[in-house]
Parts: structure tokens; C-alpha cells; sequence
């Protein structure tokens, strides 16, 4: 079989397509590539994460094996992993110049101007786990609840951007990992320094007291050990990617600090070309495939907190701390979501129906929230 990439499909199709025009006195050519097509499609896929992340293991990578595998070969991916191709955050760029056809992810955490919307999923919880979150990240995604004006979440995010995206499994939840300093009490908390790895968790610091501070998290295992501060706001499950099991020895999981979310993307005039019954496949394999991303994580998180404890790691839980420090975090859990709910409305956006409806799929799953937040409506 011939090998094509799918500019040259394209290209193809578009010279068949203008003389069927001619023959025809007119007719609207397809919209898309032939489904009874034996030409290969092969479509460029650029992802920032190193091809030992769990995103990577535990959803883009099989996701391309079980496309090609249904497609009989129809489809081929010309993949690049930690950021050979294109730079974290210059994805969306890369898509709409062409340069690559899939961001694997798309760094919407890292752009919250283009993507506010999409901050949501790192709203501190009481009690969550991965497959809770990537389950209702799933439905956020591919459900269509309406926020404003009959638009969902991928409408006011995506669409009108000209995206079309799948949910990724979340990640593990945040929490709080150090170097040789625990937690007891509030003022243990009011003399942490954390590195802040989303916006969201600066504004959850500010609100309980911790010195937050914004590093790239490659660069967070030197700045640890020569004592820039104390721990960071971080994923049990994502040490072994930045060999943080050997610097943390103190994590404090008694509140979920959010879930990292990314997202599967492309441009909707690419997706467009692809034929209808492969479109149905990518996409089938992708909400197949997101709860045994999420599977991955967790089986990884717990690998890595036994070895953790077994070198003398310590795991604590609400119950371990104070009652002023309970009331502390849970009070800060209740004004991270005031404070981000008010940014968002004040710059225009929808941010209470979203606080309202990822709360409500959190607690579908299974998750918790402190009750001012069960109060919202």
C-alpha cells in the first residue's frame, strides 16, 4: 500500500474533488477523504511529556496502538514525546499553522488566558481519587451540559477556537510533599514554602497562609535539595517522573489538591478531512481508553507510596493534624473556590455554573466537597 501523509491526502482529494466539480456543472464536493479510501493516513502527533510519564504509558501511546490496530493499518502515527518536535505551550500554534495534526496534550492548565474554564478540575476537594476525577473530567468533556447561552464547557473552550478535543485521564490528586519538615499544627502550614505548580494552588496557598513559589517542575528536585524551600503541591503518582521518591520523605494527603487535566487535540478543519467510520473509531478508543489511563495512575501511586514508606516516608491523613489546622485547610478549600468563582465572573465567564457542575460530577463519582461548596447553586 502507498504511503501518504495527510497533507498529501488532502491534496489529492482536493485536485479528484475540483474535476469532479467540472464534470458535475457544480456539485459540492465531500466534506472529508473517502472512507472506502486505501490511501494511509499518517498524522503528526507532538506530546511534551517523556514517553516514561503515565499520560504517555497510560493513554496517548495505546490509544495510537488501538487506532491503527481497528483501522487495519488506514491510519499511521509519525509521533515525537518530550518535546522533540514542538515546546510545552507553543502547542495550539503548531496546530494551527500545521505543523502537527495532535497535541498530546494541550497544556490547558498552563494557559488559563485562552483556557479559563479548564482550571476547574485543580479546585481543591475533600475526597477524590484519579478514576473519580477522569470519569467525570470524561462526562465534562463529552458530556454536553449547558453553562450559558444552550453552550457546554467544549463550546466556550474549544469549539470556538476551531479545537476538536477528547478527555485525557486526569492525573493523580495533589498533595503536599517535603523534605524533612512535617505537619502538625496551623502554624506548620502558615511557615510551609511550596512550589505552586498551577494558579489555582497559588490561590489556595495565599488563602492558608503558605509561601507559594513558581518553578518549572524539572527544575524542582535541585531546588529541594539545596533548601530554596520546603516541599511542593504535587502528584504521589508523577515522582518517579522527576525522581522526587528520593527527595520527599513527608506527604500530607488529608485534602485533594485538584487534579492536573490536559487535553487531546486537533483542529476541527483537520478533523474534517479524516473519513467519518476512522473519526468513530479515534474517538471510541479514546473514552475506551481514558479509565485505563487512570487505572495506570493509580496502580502507579501505589507502587510508589509502599517503596516511599518502606525508605521511611511518612503519610499522613486529615486525622493526623490538629483541629485548627483541619479547620484551617477546609476554610481554605471553601475561599479557593469563592475567590476563583469571582475571577472568573468578573472577567466574563460562566465560573460559577462551572464550579457548580464539576462539583455536582465529582459527587456523582463518589467524590467530596466541604459543605459551603455543596451549598453553591
Amino acid at each position: 500500500m502507498k504511503k501518504w501523509s495527510l497533507g498529501g491526502v488532502l491534496l489529492m482529494f482536493s485536485l479528484v474533488a475540483a474535476g469532479c466539480v467540472e464534470q458535475s456543472g457544480g456539485a459540492d464536493s465531500a466534506d472529508s477523504v473517502s472512507a472506502d479510501s486505501d490511501e494511509k493516513i499518517v498524522l503528526t502527533l507532538s506530546s511534551g511529556l517523556s514517553t516514561a510519564n503515565g499520560w504517555w504509558e497510560g493513554y496517548f501511546k495505546p490509544w495510537m496502538e488501538e487506532v491503527e490496530e481497528r483501522t487495519d493499518g488506514r491510519v499511521e502515527f509519525e509521533y515525537y514525546a518530550n518535546q522533540e518536535l514542538i515546546p510545552i505551550n507553543e502547542e495550539l500554534q503548531a496546530l494551527e499553522n500545521g505543523a502537527i495534526d495532535i497535541a498530546a496534550p494541550l497544556w490547558t492548565q498552563y494557559d488559563p488566558q485562552r483556557f479559563p474554564l479548564s482550571e476547574v478540575t485543580m479546585l481543591p476537594l475533600l475526597e477524590s481519587d484519579t478514576m473519580i476525577a477522569t470519569k467525570a473530567y470524561g462526562e465534562l468533556v463529552k458530556g454536553d451540559h449547558e453553562l450559558v447561552d444552550g453552550q457546554s464547557f467544549v463550546d466556550l473552550e474549544f469549539k470556538k477556537r476551531g479545537l476538536k478535543v477528547f478527555a485525557t485521564p486526569t492525573t493523580a490528586e495533589y498533595v503536599i510533599s517535603t523534605k524533612d519538615v512535617t505537619l502538625d499544627t496551623a502554624d506548620d502550614l502558615k511557615k510551609l514554602s511550596l512550589r505552586s505548580p498551577t494558579r489555582v494552588h497559588e490561590i489556595f496557598a495565599n488563602n492558608v497562609g503558605i509561601s507559594s513559589i513558581s518553578m518549572p517542575s524539572t527544575e524542582m528536585f535541585d531546588a529541594i535539595n539545596r533548601g530554596a524551600f520546603h516541599g511542593s503541591f504535587f502528584s504521589v503518582a508523577d515522582w518517579t517522573g522527576y525522581g522526587m521518591q528520593e527527595v520527599f520523605n513527608y506527604t500530607f494527603e488529608g485534602v485533594n489538591l485538584g487534579h492536573f487535566s490536559g487535553m487531546w487535540a486537533m483542529t476541527e478543519e483537520t478533523w474534517n478531512t479524516i473519513p467519518e467510520d476512522i473519526q468513530q473509531i479515534m474517538e471510541e478508543a479514546s473514552y475506551e481508553q481514558i479509565t485505563k489511563g487512570a487505572q495506570v495512575w493509580m496502580d502507579r501511586a501505589e507502587v510508589i507510596r509502599e517503596e516511599a514508606e518502606a525508605n521511611g516516608a511518612v503519610f499522613e491523613k486529615m486525622d493526623d493534624v490538629d483541629e485548627e489546622a483541619q479547620q484551617l485547610l477546609v476554610q481554605g478549600i471553601e475561599d479557593t473556590w469563592t475567590e476563583w468563582i469571582e475571577e472568573l465572573e468578573g472577567n466574563g465567564q460562566p465560573g460559577k455554573e462551572m464550579a457548580i457542575l464539576w462539583r455536582d460530577l465529582i459527587v456523582e463519582q463518589g467524590g467530596s466537597v466541604p459543605e459551603a461548596i455543596m451549598n453553591l447553586e
